[in-house]
C-alpha cells in the first residue's frame, strides 16, 4: 500500500504540471494582458499563485526559497513557480512518517494552526482553480491554442483514485 506522503506528492505534482503547459510559448502581450481594469491576467494569476505558496510556507514555519518579485517574462514566472513548488515537494518528501502530514504547526504569529498535508492539498486545489481561469484567458487570446486537457484529466483521475481507494 502506498503512503499518504506518496499520495500527497502525487496529487500535488499532477495539479501543478498543467500550469507549465499553459505558460509554454505564451507571448509577453498575452502574459501581461488584463481582461478588464482591476482584473488579473495570466501573469498576475501566476504571480499570485506562487505568492500564496510563499505565504503558506511562512505560516507553516518554513522559510521559502523565493520572495515576492517584480513582473517578469513567462520563463521567469515559470521558474519561480517551479522553485517554490519543488520546495513544497521536498518538505513533504522529508517527512519521516504519514503522521507528520497531519501534525499541527502554529504560524509564527500564533494566530493559525495548519497541517502540512492539508495545506499541500489546498495548494493543489488552488492551482486547479486558477488553471481553469488561465486556460480560459489563454483561449480568449488565442483560439488556436490547445488547452492542456490531457494533463488536467490526469490530475482529475489521480485525485479521484486517491479519494476512492
Amino acid at each position: 500500500m502506498r503512503t499518504r506522503i506518496a499520495h500527497t506528492t502525487e496529487i500535488f505534482d499532477a495539479a501543478r504540471k498543467p500550469l507549465f503547459t499553459v505558460l509554454d510559448g505564451i507571448s509577453r502581450d498575452d502574459l501581461d494582458w488584463q481582461p478588464a481594469d482591476g482584473m488579473r491576467g495570466i501573469g498576475k494569476i501566476c504571480r499570485h499563485m506562487y505568492r500564496v505558496d510563499v505565504w503558506f510556507l511562512k505560516q507553516l514555519g518554513i522559510a521559502p526559497v523565493i520572495e515576492d518579485d517584480a513582473p517578469g517574462p513567462a520563463e521567469e514566472i515559470a521558474a519561480r513557480m517551479r522553485t517554490i513548488q519543488e520546495q513544497i515537494l521536498a518538505e513533504v518528501a522529508a517527512l519521516e512518517s504519514d503522521a507528520d502530514l497531519g501534525a499541527e504547526r502554529t504560524s509564527p504569529d500564533g494566530k493559525m494552526t495548519l497541517r502540512l498535508g492539508a495545506t499541500v492539498i489546498h495548494i493543489a486545489q488552488h492551482y486547479l482553480y486558477h488553471l481553469a481561469q488561465i486556460t480560459y484567458l489563454r483561449r480568449i487570446r488565442d483560439r488556436e491554442w490547445s488547452a492542456p486537457l490531457d494533463e488536467w484529466e490526469t490530475a482529475t483521475h489521480i485525485i479521484e483514485d486517491r479519494i476512492l481507494e
